[in-house]
């Protein structure tokens, strides 16, 4: 079987070109969508939970609304390269999802650096390489869900809790409600309140958009704990017309994610170190 021939410098950047607008008319259709169906508003705010993850970075806000417009059942995205590292690999006839990868160039520093000791870098892995980089700009980058592949069983790293660990937490008691039903909707009632404390009026200005983005916060925060969510709800955005190049609607979605997860992020260190407590004596 021959190789497919490599692409000259000039066909990379026009099929770079190519996969950036592809992107941004995916991002475009997104934004429309977020303020006009709560289906697809939900979506974002359950991908955002699904690529939420114990073990490496989390994907970000912008790039959990792409995978949702491609894909709003993903639950484990990662690359090529990463999912061979995994035994795995893009099944046959797959297409993949485009996310915005960073484009790293060398500093002024690393090339003088590399300019004083002959271009030879030493390989002391990705956290120097990084040292000498900075990111200029965003590309359209290549991504495959689980569901796109095949290969070796692989079970993501998972932290979920239980809705009684999490009530421990809020509670600061051992012994959770008699009734699930009881329990639940107390751990519910903690997360809304604890997005209401973090996201306020100034942040969220028209009417009903604070309580929306609460919500979607809980419902992401609930996510991402194992706990049975509230509703995630669609902020009042339609039609709000500004002069950033971003709509509304994406400061809203960021705000609402970053919150859950960081809500999320401070149960489970509590919930860790009340573990950490019990085993200690």
């Amino acid at each position: 079987m021959s190789r497919k021939p490599k692409m000259t410098d000039e066909e990379r950047r026009a099929y770079s070109a190519q996969m950036r607008g592809e992107l941004e008319a995916v991002m475009d259709r997104a934004y429309g969508a977020m303020v006009a169906s709560e289906e697809f508003w939900t979506a974002v705010m359950r991908t955002a939970a699904n690529l939420t993850h114990p073990d490496r970075d989390d994907r970000s806000p912008t790039n959990c609304i792409a995978i949702a417009a491609q894909c709003p059942n993903a639950t484990h995205v990662l690359s090529s390269g990463d999912w061979r590292k995994a035994g795995r690999f893009p099944a046959k006839g797959s297409t993949s999802l485009r996310i915005w990868t960073p484009i790293k160039r060398r500093t002024e520093d690393a090339r003088e650096t590399a300019a004083a000791d002959g271009g030879q870098r030493e390989a002391t892995g990705e956290a120097a390489e990084s040292q000498g980089r900075k990111v200029s700009g965003f590309k359209a980058g290549p991504v495959f869900d689980i569901s796109q592949t095949d290969g070796d069983a692989y079970e993501p790293p998972t932290d979920r809790l239980t809705a009684e660990a999490v009530w421990a937490v809020i509670a600061g008691a051992d012994e959770a409600p008699d009734a699930p039903a009881e329990c639940d909707y107390a751990v519910r009632l903690h997360l809304y309140n604890a997005a209401l404390q973090r996201i306020s009026e100034m942040d969220a200005p028209i009417y009903g958009q604070r309580e929306a983005e609460v919500a979607s916060a809980a419902h992401v925060a609930a996510l991402i704990l194992g706990v049975a969510p509230g509703p995630a709800v669609m902020p009042p955005l339609a039609g709000i017309i500004t002069q950033d190049k971003k709509p509304p609607v994406h400061e809203s979605a960021v705000r609402a994610i970053e919150t859950g997860r960081a809500i999320a992020r401070a149960v489970t260190t509590a919930a860790e170190r009340r573990r950490e407590l019990v085993v200690a004596g």
